[in-house]
């Protein structure tokens, strides 16, 4: 068993040699602990016939063990007064508790029984393909959620990372259980799995018991699905969908932020500066976005910059919510901001950012899910965990240049744009872009020689 680790309170991190990565951050001043097990695969190892797979699984994964029913896995889980959850995105599947402290050993327990001995019985897999469907059609029927699927689409285009991580009706309604135990046998594997945890709890013996359940867990059946997948290529292009129900129209504007280098450190330096740089632009009522677009031009009451990223993807995204009338004047102004920000960082806002930044991290510290979820991002992104004082050393180290160099970048690339709503159609979220462009292109131009 590969060791690392960084001191007293830091994460711990060991490697089984199977390649099972168990990752534990030991938080000692709170009284509680979450575990998980993260599977680094979601809707990007998908195809257009197995789209939305991943979810359903996730779904069928509580439906009951070798050993357990659904009842069962609910009950024991609730009479530790546990929370128990998970989610499915892009390039991650996650189960997880989150429990007392002292409890941590059979939240592990329970969590591996889940995600290495489900049954997926089949009794159960059609009353929750059935609700599956309602979900995948709520979200369709929804524009707000509909422009987040839209994005996706108008960034990677007709890959697997642009398709919805819900999946299609159609799909939905047509896997069958060998469906699910194939995607198993093909995803749920050593190299793609992180034991987590972070928390008060005994980290060695929790370790041990790790080791012990997972020590098993079967390797990839291709060694090249064990090696961390490439970016897939950025688009850029414009998409719409009209909703003739409602009044208002729902924008994302997104542009790629990638690092150009791949080393750990950087990975975790590029990361934070691309954090600061949505903060400076649309973090907060008081942010160039949200100052501009809300209180002096009154263009939308919502408007907010975020970095959208995943192991190996990153984009920086506008959002709004305005009316039609206003959405040509909006995208324009958003362009202007946003050159603004390529040519020169206001220190003002700079320090605003990179605090906010700050005061960001330290809750998360606080909190022992979102401290195991950013701890787990994080080495699927680097390959290591950056501990809380390095992190807010290299925070307050980010100068004015390299924010720019962020907005001066992404710049360079064609914007992707997403609309749904009232009035929305492809022909004038086209028209968005060009304007948009123009707006970018014209604050680009040196000023004329006095």
């Amino acid at each position: 068993m590969a060791r690392h680790s960084a001191g007293r309170g830091a994460a711990v991190l060991r490697t089984l040699a199977n390649g099972v990565r168990l990752l534990a951050v030991p938080m000692p001043h709170v009284q509680s602990a979450s575990v998980g097990v993260f599977l680094r695969v979601g809707s990007r190892d998908e195809t257009p016939a197995t789209n939305g797979i991943s979810h359903v699984l996730e779904h069928m994964a509580f439906k009951g063990t070798a050993t357990r029913s659904v009842q069962a896995i609910n009950l024991d889980a609730e009479r530790l007064g546990a929370d128990v959850n998970a989610f499915t995105g892009k390039d991650a599947t996650a189960y997880f508790m989150t429990g007392l402290g002292r409890h941590a050993d059979q939240l592990l327990r329970m969590t591996a029984d889940i995600v290495l001995n489900s049954s997926f019985p089949e009794h159960e897999l059609q009353r929750e393909l059935d609700v599956v469907r309602q979900e995948a059609i709520e979200y369709d029927e929804d524009p707000q959620d509909s422009a987040d699927d839209l994005l996706d689409r108008a960034i990677w285009g007709d890959a697997a990372m642009g398709m919805p991580v819900i999946g299609t009706v159609d799909n939905i309604e047509g896997f069958a259980r060998s469906d699910l135990v194939r995607h198993v046998q093909s995803h749920y594997v050593a190299q793609k799995t992180v034991v987590a945890a972070a928390g008060n709890f005994d980290v060695e013996a929790w370790m041990a018991l790790a080791a012990e359940l997972f020590g098993a867990m079967p390797s990839a059946p291709d060694p090249a699905q064990a090696k961390p997948p490439a970016p897939t290529a950025y688009l850029g292009q414009a998409v719409a969908r009209r909703f003739t129900q409602v009044s208002q129209v729902f924008v994302n504007i997104a542009y790629p932020v990638a690092p150009a280098q791949q080393d750990a450190v950087s990975q975790q330096r590029w990361r934070l500066v691309a954090a600061v740089a949505a903060n400076l632009f649309g973090g907060g009522m008081s942010s160039p976005l949200a100052d501009t677009i809300r209180e002096r031009l009154g263009l939308a009451y919502t408007a907010d910059a975020t970095i959208d990223k995943g192991d190996v993807w990153a984009n920086f995204v506008v959002s709004a919510v305005t009316t039609p009338d206003k959405l040509d004047a909006l995208v324009a102004a958003t362009g202007e901001l946003l050159r603004a920000q390529a040519a020169a960082i206001d220190p003002v806002h700079l320090e605003r950012a990179k605090n906010q930044l700050a005061v960001a991290r330290v809750r998360t510290a606080e909190r022992t899910y979102a401290t195991m979820e950013q701890a787990v991002e994080e080495l699927l992104a680097s390959g290591t965990v950056l501990p809380m004082a390095e992190a807010l050393a290299t925070i307050e180290d980010i100068g004015a240049d390299e924010v720019r160099a962020v907005f001066e970048r992404m710049l360079a690339h064609a914007p992707a744009l997403a609309i749904t709503g009232k009035g929305a159609s492809v022909r004038s979220a086209r028209q968005l872009v060009a304007r948009l462009s123009a707006s970018v292109e014209r604050t680009l131009s040196p000023p004329s020689a006095a």
